[in-house]
C-alpha cells in the first residue's frame, strides 16, 4: 500500500468520524453553486466558482467542471476547512478567477456536506466563441437610467412640437438606424435595479438587486462575493482599452459603478471609489467624471463623507491572486484626489475648467459633492449668472452640462489607439422620475439626448465606433396623459384642491387636463441654449406615474428640487433650512394641489417597472443591425463582444485600418 493510498484512507475515515451518515433528503442543508445555471461568458472571461451550502457544520463539499475535479483556492475540497469568510451557519468554497476557453456548454456538479447529510446540485453554463475579425474597436453606451419610450417622446414634444400630427423636428437619438427592445430582469427579480441593471451589458450575466459585478453570496464582506469580469477588464486584458465612466450622478452609484466595481453593496461609497482607482490597471480606467467629490476628501475637510463604516478592507488572498486586485484598506483620511493627480490625472471640478482640459489624455472632474444638478437648475444658473440659485445651495455653482462632459471625455479617450469604452450616464431622469417631477425629467432627457448627439457626430467621423443608446429599466410608469387647458394664469388663480377628498367631488386642478382632442398640440418656447424658456406654458404636457408615490398634483413647475439623497449631511441640514423639501408630498404643492395616494409600497418616491425599454443603436458599419429586435440585457453583452472580436464563423475579410 502507498504513503499515498494510506493518506486517503486516514482522511477519510476522519471525516467518515466527523460528518454522520447521510440524513433523509428533507434534513440534507442547502446548496448553491456559482455561476448558476443559464449563466454565460465569453471564452477566456474571468469568473469565481462557488460552493455554498447552509446547514449544521462541520462542512464539506466538492466541485467537478464535465466530470474533471475543481481545486479550491479558499476552502479546500472534501476536507472540512471552509473559506473562512462565510457567514455563520454557511460553508464556502471558492476557485478565484477562474475561466474556460472551450466554447459551448459545459456541466458544474457540486456536493455540499454537513452534519445532517449530504446535497447535491448541477448548473449547466455557455461559453460563448469569438473570433478575431471584428469591426469596432470603441464602444459608447449612452445610458439614461430610467429613461423607457415615453420619457423620450416628452422630450421631442418639448423640443420640437407637432403639427398637424407631423412631429417638428427628431432627437438625436431617434436618428440612429437601429432600434430595438430589451428586457431588463436581474437574476432575482422581474424588476431591476440599476446596479445588475446596467451590469448585465459589461458582464453578460444577471446580478442580484443591490448588486454589481458579483454572483450572490452569503459572505461577511460585500467585496468578498464572487466576481465575473467587466467588458472593460476583459478588453483592457487582451488589447489595452481605455474605459471612460460619465455621470450626472454621484460616482459611487449603481450605474457609474457597474462598469468598474464588484461589490454586492450597490451603497458601500468609500469602498467603491477608492477600488475605482485601486483597480484601474485591471480596467484601464482613464476618464472619470461626474458628482461625488464628498467621497474623494479626507476625513475632516467640508463635505466629506469618508468613515471607517463602508470601505473595502484586505481583500482575501486567492480575490488578489486570481484576479491581481489591490488589496484595500480602511483608510478614512485618504485623499484620493491626491492619488489620482499623482498618478497622472488631471483634475477638474467645474465647467470653466473642464472646457481648458483638451490635452489630456487622463481625466478626473467631481463637479458636486453628492450627484449633480438637473439641467434646468444649471441651465437657470447660466441664464442668471449673477443670482443665487438651486446650484449656489449645493455649493456647486459652475457645473457643466451632459454633452460638454461627453465631449471632454472622447477627447481624452480618442487619443488612445488600442480603442476604448466609454459609458455616459443622464443620471436624473431616473432620479426626478422618482421624485414624480416631470419638468425636471424631461429637462434630464433633453440633456442627455445632447450628449447622444455629441456621441453620434464622433462616431460618424470614424468606422471604428459603435453607439448604443440604452436603459437599465424604466422608472415610474412615466405617462403621457394630456395637456393642459385653460391656460397658466387661470390654474395660477384656481382654489386650492389640497383638502378635497371626498371622491365625488372633484378637484379643479384634475378637470383642467385636456386628454384626446383637448391635448391639442403642446408649444414651448425654445431658448438658444436648447432648453424651454419655461416649463409653464399654455397647453403644457401633463405625466401622469403608473408606479407613482405619494404627492401632490398641481401641474406647476416645482421651484426646487428634492434634497438630493446622497449629500453629506451638513450640505443636506442646509438645504432643509433654506426650504427644500425631504420628499415629494412635502413640496408646496401640498398647499394647493390634491392629493395623489402612490400605488407602490412606500411613499416618499416612485418605483422601477419591469417594463421593456428601448435601444437605439449607430454605427458607420452594419454593427448597428445586431441591435435590431427584441432581448435581454445580458444578450447586448454579447453582441458587443462579437462586434469587437468577430463572430467565429466570420470569414470575410477584414478591410484594413477602420480607425477612421
Amino acid at each position: 500500500m502507498t504513503a499515498l493510498v494510506r493518506r486517503g484512507l486516514r482522511r477519510a475515515a476522519l471525516l467518515a468520524l466527523l460528518l454522520p451518515a447521510a440524513a433523509p433528503a428533507n434534513a440534507a442543508p442547502t446548496i448553491r453553486i456559482t455561476p448558476p445555471s443559464g449563466a454565460r461568458l465569453l471564452e477566456g472571461q474571468k469568473f469565481d466558482l462557488r460552493v455554498e451550502g447552509q446547514g449544521v457544520g462541520p462542512f464539506s463539499a466538492t466541485l467537478t467542471i464535465d466530470g474533471a475535479l475543481v481545486s479550491f483556492t479558499s476552502g479546500t475540497q472534501n476536507t472540512l476547512m471552509t473559506d473562512g469568510i462565510t457567514l455563520p451557519g454557511f460553508g464556502g468554497f471558492n476557485r478565484r478567477g477562474f475561466s474556460l476557453r472551450s466554447a459551448g456548454h459545459h456541466t458544474l456538479e457540486a456536493t455540499f456536506t454537513d452534519a445532517t447529510g449530504t446535497a447535491k446540485a448541477r448548473a449547466d453554463i455557455e461559453v460563448v466563441e469569438l473570433g478575431n475579425r471584428g469591426t469596432i474597436r470603441n464602444v459608447i453606451i449612452m445610458l439614461g437610467d430610467g429613461m423607457g419610450v415615453a420619457h423620450r417622446t416628452a422630450a421631442r414634444l418639448v423640443k420640437f412640437g407637432v403639427t398637424a400630427g407631423q412631429p417638428n423636428g427628431y432627437l438625436a437619438m431617434d436618428s440612429f438606424p437601429g432600434t430595438g427592445l430589451v428586457s431588463t430582469h436581474s437574476l432575482n427579480s422581474i424588476v431591476t435595479d440599476s446596479a445588475p441593471g446596467m451590469a448585465g451589458y459589461v458582464t453578460g450575466n444577471h446580478s442580484q438587486n443591490g448588486q454589481e459585478g458579483v454572483y450572490p453570496a452569503s459572505m461577511t464582506n460585500p467585496f468578498y462575493y464572487p466576481r465575473v469580469e467587466y467588458l472593460s477588464e476583459y478588453l483592457h486584458r487582451l488589447r489595452g482599452t481605455a474605459l471612460g465612466i460619465v455621470s450626472t450622478a454621484d460616482l459611487e452609484d449603481a450605474t457609474p459603478a457597474a462598469n468598474a466595481v464588484h461589490t454586492g453593496n450597490r451603497g458601500a461609497g468609500q469602498g467603491i471609489v477608492d477600488q475605482y482607482f485601486d483597480d484601474r490597471g485591471l480596467t484601464g480606467l482613464s476618464v472619470l467624471l461626474g458628482g461625488g467629490r464628498r467621497w474623494f476628501l479626507p476625513l475632516g475637510d467640508f463635505g466629506s463623507s469618508r468613515s471607517t463604516s463602508n470601505d473595502y478592507a484586505t481583500l482575501p488572498a486567492d480575490v488578489q491572486a486570481g484576479w491581481g486586485a489591490a488589496a484595500g484598506t480602511v483608510d478614512p483620511a485618504r485623499d484620493l484626489i491626491h492619488d489620482f493627480e499623482s498618478d497622472g490625472f488631471h483634475y477638474v471640478d467645474s465647467a470653466a475648467d473642464l472646457a481648458a482640459s483638451t490635452a489630456s489624455r487622463k481625466l478626473l472632474g467631481l463637479f458636486g459633492f453628492g450627484n449633480m444638478n438637473v439641467a434646468v437648475d444649471k441651465i437657470a444658473k447660466r441664464r442668471n449668472p449673477g443670482t443665487a440659485g438651486v446650484v449656489d445651495d449645493y455649493h456647486a455653482p459652475d457645473q457643466p452640462m451632459l454633452d460638454e462632459m461627453t465631449r471632454a471625455a472622447l477627447d481624452a479617450l480618442s487619443q488612445d489607439r488600442d480603442g476604448f469604452v466609454l459609458m455616459v450616464e443622464g443620471a436624473h431622469i431616473d432620479k426626478q422620475s422618482h421624485l414624480m417631477d416631470a419638468d425636471r425629467v424631461i429637462g434630464e432627457t433633453i440633456e442627455f439626448d445632447n450628449a447622444v448627439g455629441v456621441a453620434k457626430e464622433f462616431a460618424k467621423s470614424r468606422r471604428d465606433t459603435l453607439v448604443l443608446v440604452l436603459a437599465d429599466h424604466e422608472c415610474s410608469g412615466f405617462s403621457l396623459i394630456g395637456a393642459l387647458t385653460g391656460g397658466v394664469d387661470a390654474l395660477k388663480a384656481l382654489p386650492p384642491d389640497n383638502l378635497v377628498t371626498d371622491p365625488a367631488i372633484q378637484p379643479a386642478r384634475q378637470k383642467v387636463v385636456g386628454t384626446y382632442d383637448s391635448a391639442g398640440f403642446p408649444r414651448y418656447e425654445i431658448e438658444s441654449d436648447g432648453y424651454p424658456k419655461s416649463f409653464d406654458v399654455n397647453g403644457k404636457l401633463l405625466v401622469g406615474y403608473g408606479a407613482n408615490g405619494d404627492r401632490y398634483e398641481g401641474w406647476l413647475s416645482k421651484p426646487l428640487p428634492v434634497i438630493d439623497s446622497l449629500l453629506p449631511g451638513d450640505i443636506k441640514s442646509g438645504l432643509a433650512g433654506a426650504g427644500y423639501a425631504a420628499q415629494p408630498f412635502q413640496r408646496a404643492e401640498k398647499d394647493f394641489g390634491f392629493f395623489l395616494r402612490g400605488q407602490a409600497v412606500g411613499r416618499d418616491q416612485a418605483v422601477h417597472t419591469a417594463s421593456d425599454i428601448p435601444v437605439s443603436a449607430f454605427s458607420r458599419n452594419d454593427a448597428w443591425r445586431s441591435f435590431v429586435g427584441v432581448q435581454t440585457n445580458t444578450d447586448v453583452f454579447f453582441k458587443i463582444a462579437r462586434l469587437v472580436f468577430g463572430s467565429p464563423d466570420d470569414d470575410e475579410e477584414h478591410d484594413g485600418d477602420d480607425r477612421r
